[in-house]
Parts: structure tokens; C-alpha cells; sequence
């Protein structure tokens, strides 16, 4: 029933050419600037297309807050279609973005509103300092709760002198933001007196209250990650990848953030621009106190940027809670902790058809680890109960289509069609991940990953596939872009997008290891090979229902051999 409710619906999205349909190519805009600010740049972003094989020209119409128009001009990507500009506003208000395509039929349209305000910069750049103290607050609380039991003494107090070291880190990075503030401080009180600052501090602050906006938002899922494992006993089996994935996540805002600051300072001072700008002026008008304010700020700024000079190197950022989380992983978990672990590979192919034409056809490609682990201690009860998870991400998608299976072509000649697979990266992101941990992957379209939950019984291991925590994102999208025009009328240009969802990884994985939907479980046999234990197995599944041909497969492998 799932297929034909899927064929129902794609055969209802196919009927392109009728009368509610609009004509022309399309088009996307969004905003990508999250704080704007009066000479401070807006950046653009979107998607188009045009009738050949030439990248597709983008006209974008920007209404001012007072009426007046600007007009830019682009050029979409040859062979993504997206495109990307920047608009510098100059008045205060709200204002309105059209962008046309190429052939000047369809448009989309964004609004951003810009402000004078600069010191809503120094308000961001506070939220984030808030937001760094309380993510590693619970990043303490985690680490406190799984070291309070069956964990040594001695290991213990190496724990806590680890985690001072991250927090020693942390106060270096929150003295360089007491620096940037106190530096924003004196600039706007400049900026005020001479409202021509705004054209060198408006761009670079609008940056830097965006990435702050931006990177506050992302550590509150710290608390999310560690309070998706609150229901487990806290104990440093459970606790270790959490706590492990939140440092990542904690080290990767830093870095970005600290690189940023040293760039938007650059942008600021360089070649003495600001300085250069306020003498501009009118030299002979500025006052002693302002110069003084002047030099004092450009201090604030540079000394800023000296302490994050460490912070800007990447293997320092990624490695701000390195030690701690080696650890933790390399130290703590593989002394308390048995682990079963290994790569679970597969693929799944998914045929339409419409009386036996072949209408749509895709097939993923996918790569992720599987690791399931408890107390050591707890192996020698009967029947321990265990945890893990699935994490991983779709390495290859081929993709193609045939909207004509479903249309009647004679009335219509084709101009362009263009198939769009869905862009994933061609590898597993978890085994090439530097450290920028799980949360930072999950924006990658074609990511997902499971909790589960174990057993061992009677020698074999019954695994239980949990709600995800990440799913295949909906932007992971086959398109393809067709363009026609009636026979012997020239001027009924027409055009349309198709867009093909992919299936969840739920559906795949459960489907092809056949487990039930109510219950998501599958047993393995646990083999003994010396002294080391694996499972493994191959699954692969055929179903064809009514013009439609799913194939499935998948292999996995687990093991506790630990390979360094």
C-alpha cells in the first residue's frame, strides 16, 4: 500500500501542462543575512534556471523602505542552478526582494528589514558568551553524573583536571569577547557622532551578529543531544558518545566563531581604514576625547584578536575538549566499557513505472557505523541489556525519469530537460569527520541516525531500532526541470520543476532487515573467533508490487576487536 499511495501521488504532482500551471522557468530567493544593518552588506541567495545550457541570468528588483528601487543583476550556476549576491541597503525599514528569471514570467520574492542600531551586535555577541557558559555547564553536569560511579579514584580526578583545561580554554575565548565589547562599545559611541562610520563598521558587525545569532541557536543542541539520554542510567557506557558529540559540537562554534572575529576585525582595521575614515571627515573637528576613543577601541579590537590567534588555528578549535574527550573515549570507555562495533553498508533502488514504461528510478547508496555497548560488568549477568546507534549517510544517489510515461507528449515540443540528483557527499561524513561530531554532520542532506537498544540472549544479540534522532533531511530531493513549448506556437513557453522526496532511512532499514513495524528488532548470531566475538549479515529483498520494483540491500559487520 505504501507504493501505490507514493505512485498516486507523484502521477497527481506529473500533471504539469494544465491550466493552473504556471509559465516560465523558476525561480528562488532567500536571505541570508540574519542581522542587517544600514551599509552593511545583505547577502542573497537562490535557485534558477534558463531555456539552454548557458548559466541563467537573475534580475533581482529591490524596493526600498521609501519607494525607490535598486536593480542587480546575476548569474545562476551552470550546473546547480543556485545563485548568490550581495545588496548593500542604505536606508532604515523594511525592504522587499523580486527576484525574475531569466525569461522574466515567474518571480519569488524575500523581505529583510535593516537597522541603525549597531549595538545590537554587542547584545549577540553577549547571547553567545551566555550560550557557550551554559553548554558547557551541561557538559559538566554529564561528565559529573558518569564518573560517580563504578569509576576509580584516580580516574576520576584525571577527568576533572581534563575538564579544567576546557574551561581554562573557555575563559581565554570569553576574554577575547569582553575584549570585542568593550571594543564596540567606544566604536559606537563614534559611530554615532559620525554617522560616515556606519560604511566601515556596518558590514563586518551585521557579519558578526549573524554568525552570533547563528552559532547560539546550534549550542542549545548540546542540552538537546545530552537530554536525548536522560532516560539511561548515567553511566559512562551510556554517557561517552553523548558527552563526546557535545564537546565536538561545543569546539566546532568556537572555532568558527573565533576565525570569524579575527576576519571581521581584519575588515575593520585593515590598512587602517577605520582610522583613514574618521580622519576623512574632517580632521581638523575631531576631538582629543575621540581620538582617544579611536585608538582605545582599535586596542580592543586587536587585543581581541590576539587571544584568538590559538583559537583561529583549526587544530585548536576542533581540539578545545580534545583531550578531555580522548579521555574520556580512549581512557575511560574502552576501561569500563564493552563495545560491539562495525560498518553497516547497503542500497536501495526504487523503480515507477506506468504500463511497463519506466516513469521514475532512483537508487542511494548509503555508508554508517554501527556500535552497541554497555558495562563490562554487566556481561557477566545473564541476558545484559546494551545500547548503541546507527549513524551514517548517503554516499552515492543515481537518479533519472521519464515524465512522458505519464504525459501525452504530441501536442508539445521539448525545449529542455534537465535531471537534478540530490547532491550528497561521496563518502562516509563519520569517518572522515576531523571532529566536528554528529551534530555538525546532520546538516549534510542524507544524514540519519538511530538509538538502539540490545540484548544478548542465548547467544545472539536482539537490536532494536529506536525513533531517529536525525532522518533523511527533506531538501534530500531528486528534481529534474522540463521545459516545453506547444507545436507551432513559439510564445506558449512552459516550464516545470519536478521533485522527487526520498524515502525515509527508517523505511529502508527496516524493510530490509524485514523487522516488524511495531517492533523494529533483529536477531543476529554472536561467533565466537578466538577470543573475540562478531556478527554479521547479509540482508537483500526484492518486492514488486503493481508497476512498481523496490530492491534492497544491506551487510553488516560487528566486532569487539578493538582497532587502533
Amino acid at each position: 500500500m505504501k507504493y501505490k499511495l507514493s505512485i498516486v501521488f507523484l502521477l497527481f504532482a506529473s500533471t504539469l501542462w494544465s491550466q493552473d500551471k504556471k509559465e516560465g522557468l523558476p525561480i528562488s530567493v532567500k536571505v541570508i543575512t540574519t542581522k542587517s544593518y544600514i551599509d552593511g552588506a545583505v547577502e542573497l541567495a537562490g535557485f534558477s534556471n534558463s531555456l539552454s545550457d548557458e548559466p541563467g541570468q537573475v534580475i533581482i528588483e529591490i524596493i526600498k523602505p521609501k519607494g525607490g528601487t535598486d536593480n542587480l543583476t546575476t548569474r545562476a550556476d551552470k550546473k546547480t542552478g543556485e545563485y548568490a549576491l550581495k545588496y548593500t541597503p542604505t536606508e532604515m525599514g523594511k525592504y522587499k526582494v523580486i527576484a525574475y528569471a531569466s525569461d522574466k514570467k515567474q518571480t519569488a520574492t524575500a523581505e529583510f528589514t535593516v537597522t541603525a542600531e549597531l549595538d545590537a551586535a554587542d547584545d549577540e555577541v553577549e547571547k553567545l558568551d551566555k550560550a557557550v557558559d551554559k553548554a558547557m555547564i551541561k557538559i559538566e553536569e554529564a561528565i559529573q553524573a558518569a564518573i560517580a560511579t563504578d569509576i576509580s579514584a584516580p580516574d576520576k580526578e584525571q577527568t576533572k583536571k581534563e575538564l579544567q583545561k576546557v574551561k581554562a580554554k573557555i575563559s581565554e575565548f570569553k576574554e577575547a569577547g569582553k575584549q570585542i565589547k568593550n571594543a564596540l562599545v567606544d566604536a559606537f559611541l563614534l559611530a554615532k557622532k559620525y554617522p560616515e562610520l556606519n560604511k566601515t563598521l556596518a558590514a563586518p558587525l551585521g557579519k558578526l551578529s549573524s554568525i552570533a545569532q547563528e552559532k547560539s541557536k546550534e549550542l542549545e543542541q548540546v542540552e538537546k543531544t545530552l537530554g536525548a539520554n536522560k532516560e539511561k542510567e548515567p553511566n559512562i557506557c551510556n554517557t561517552a558518545y553523548v558527552i563526546k558529540e557535545s564537546c565536538a559540537l561545543l569546539s566546532t562554534v568556537m572555532n568558527v566563531v573565533s576565525k570569524s572575529i579575527i576576519t571581521i576585525v581584519d575588515n575593520i582595521l585593515i590598512d587602517k581604514g577605520w582610522p583613514k575614515a574618521l580622519e576623512s571627515l574632517a580632521p581638523q573637528k575631531i576631538e582629543d576625547n575621540d581620538k582617544f576613543l579611536l585608538t582605545q577601541s582599535g586596542k580592543a579590537f586587536l587585543s581581541a584578536k590576539g587571544s584568538l590567534q590559538n583559537l583561529g588555528n583549526v587544530s585548536f578549535g576542533i581540539g578545545i575538549a580534545g583531550d578531555l574527550t580522548q579521555h574520556i573515549m580512549e581512557q575511560l570507555f574502552k576501561k569500563y566499557c564493552a563495545e560491539y562495533k562495525g560498518p553497516l553498508t547497503g542500497d536501495y533502488t526504487l523503480e515507477f513505472k506506468n504500463n511497463g514504461k519506466m516513469y521514475m528510478r532512483y537508487k542511494i547508496t548509503y555508508s554508517a557505523k554501527i556500535s552497541i555497548y554497555c558495562k563490562k560488568t554487566a556481561l557477566n549477568g545473564s541476558s545484559p541489556k546494551l545500547s548503541g546507534y546507527i549513524d551514517g549517510n548517503v554516499t552515492k544517489m543515481e537518479f533519472t525519469d521519464d515524465v512522458w510515461a505519464v504525459e501525452d507528449k504530441s501536442s508539445w515540443d521539448v525545449i529542455k530537460y534537465l535531471r537534478m540528483p540530490a547532491i550528497v557527499p561521496s563518502f562516509n561524513l563519520g569517518e572522515k569527520d576531523p571532529g566536528f561530531g554528529v551534530v555538525a554532520r546532520s546538516i549534510v542532506p542524507g544524514s540519519f541516525y538511530f538509538p538502539l537498544e540490545a540484548q544478548m540472549v542465548d547467544g545472539k544479540m536482539v537490536i532494536k531500532l529506536m525513533p531517529a534522532h536525525r532522518e533523511l533531511d527533506q531538501t534530500l530531493v531528486n528534481r529534474s526541470l522540463v521545459i516545453v513549448q506547444q507545436k507551432n506556437n513559439p510564445l506558449s513557453l512552459q516550464a516545470e520543476v519536478f521533485s522527487y522526496p526520498i524515502t525515509t532511512a527508517r523505511f529502508i532499514l527496516t524493510r530490509t532487515m524485514r523487522m516488524a513495524d511495531a517492533s523494529p528488532t533483529v536477531t543476529l548470531d554472536m561467533i565466537k573467533k578466538g577470543e573475540f566475538t562478531t556478527l554479521e549479515k547479509t540482508f537483500t529483498r526484492t518486492e514488486t508490487p503493481a508497476d512498481t520494483k523496490v530492491d534492497f540491500n544491506l551487510k553488516l559487520m560487528m566486532s569487539n576487536e578493538t582497532k587502533d
